[in-house]
């Protein structure tokens, strides 16, 4: 059969366009309302345990599943790199823990990561006057607040402890070595590692095209940008609990991570004494404010800045948070809350009423 080929002329188009151009539009219309309409796949969920916290995943898309198995890769990397725990269940051959056994002794070479990271620290600890410090490993060994059997140490040996923390840690990122000066020090990454994480699996989510979903490690909260409709709680410091919080707000592109004393600790003698321990004295915290939350694209610095904060107390944190374009959340123990930074507008920011805490009456006036 012959097969007949038309062909439009100049003012044939013309003649047709505008009837061609209604059925574009129409099939358009007609594509749209059908995707609207299919049922959207659910995301990817999974819980794990890595660096010594839960890791909760929530990834939306077709390549979620292999995004998740790549930031479990990446996490277990990391732990062997990172952490300071000694534990027969994690390699030897970390650069922490070579750092910390060669301590006094000679140069340890790290990975550029970890050399990054070391180096962020030294310049977060300058910024926060050393009350982030991560050369608090000699106290954090002594207290073992998360450890079987925490027991308050006495007096000279938190004395002896603390005159292990501040300075002694040498970086020579040339040649990638690091070395502790003094016998007994050693480095303990638990108040920045996730956040750092966080960059991380940020990256391997962009790079799988990913950009929907959240990724929580622990106090560690990292949100993607297309996740405006999500909204995230901000646990309540007196109950604890998942299901109890004090406020909602949105958290797209950034990571919130937040500080307490309400989860890690232990009790002796009808009194508390939590995980995050004060370099100023080698004691845990000792502050008016029940949690204290910073809110950043920036991870490690979220996570430094989260534990600096809780440690300076409400008055000194809202004094640095207004000379500071960061974003707060600080929850003290008259149950008020305090934002700095544009946290209400950016974030949609909103306290639950029912849950007893009040907005701060200078909220607007600190921390921009």
């Amino acid at each position: 059969m012959k097969r007949e080929i038309f062909f439009l002329n100049q003012k044939e188009i013309v003649r047709y366009w505008p009837a061609a151009a209604i059925l574009l539009v129409f099939i358009a219309s007609l594509l749209w309302e059908w995707k609207k309409n299919v049922p959207e796949a659910p995301p990817v969920t999974r819980t794990t345990f890595a660096m010594d916290t839960v890791i909760q995943y929530c990834l939306y898309g077709p390549s979620a599943e292999k995004t998740v198995a790549a930031c479990e890769e990446l996490l277990s990397r990391l732990e062997e790199q990172l952490t300071c725990t000694d534990s027969p269940d994690i390699s030897e051959s970390g650069d922490v823990r070579r750092l910390n056994r060669g301590a006094g002794k000679e140069p340890v070479e790290v990975s550029e990561s970890v050399m990054q990271l070391l180096l962020r620290s030294q310049e977060l600890s300058r910024w926060t006057g050393g009350l982030f410090d991560i050369t608090v490993g000699p106290l954090t060994r002594l207290w073992n607040v998360t450890g079987e059997n925490p027991t308050v140490p006495p007096q000279e040996e938190v004395e002896q402890a603390l005159s292990l923390v501040g300075d002694g840690l040498v970086l020579e990122p040339e040649g990638q070595t690091a070395f502790l000066q003094r016998e007994g020090q050693r480095i303990d990454l638990g108040a920045v590692a996730k956040g750092y994480a966080c960059g991380f699996l940020r990256e391997i989510c962009e790079e799988n095209g990913v950009t929907r979903g959240y990724i929580s490690l622990g106090g560690n909260m990292m949100v993607l940008p297309d996740s405006a409709e999500m909204r995230f709680g901000l646990q309540n410091p007196l109950r604890g609990g998942e299901a109890s919080v004090i406020a909602s707000l949105s958290l797209e592109g950034q990571t919130m991570a937040t500080a307490g004393g309400y989860e890690r600790y232990f009790e002796q003698d009808g009194v508390r004494y939590c995980h995050i321990l004060d370099p100023r004295t080698g004691w845990p915290a000792q502050t008016d404010l029940l949690s204290a939350s910073v809110i950043s694209e920036d991870g490690a610095l979220a996570d430094a800045l989260s534990t600096a904060l809780f440690l300076m107390g409400r008055e000194e944190a809202l004094a640095f948070l207004k000379d500071s374009d960061c974003r707060a959340v600080l929850v003290d123990s008259d149950c008020r809350v305090w934002l700095a930074g544009d946290v209400e507008e950016s974030f949609h920011f909103q306290l639950v009423e029912s849950s007893g805490f009040r907005l701060a009456e200078s909220i607007r006036e600190g921390g921009d």
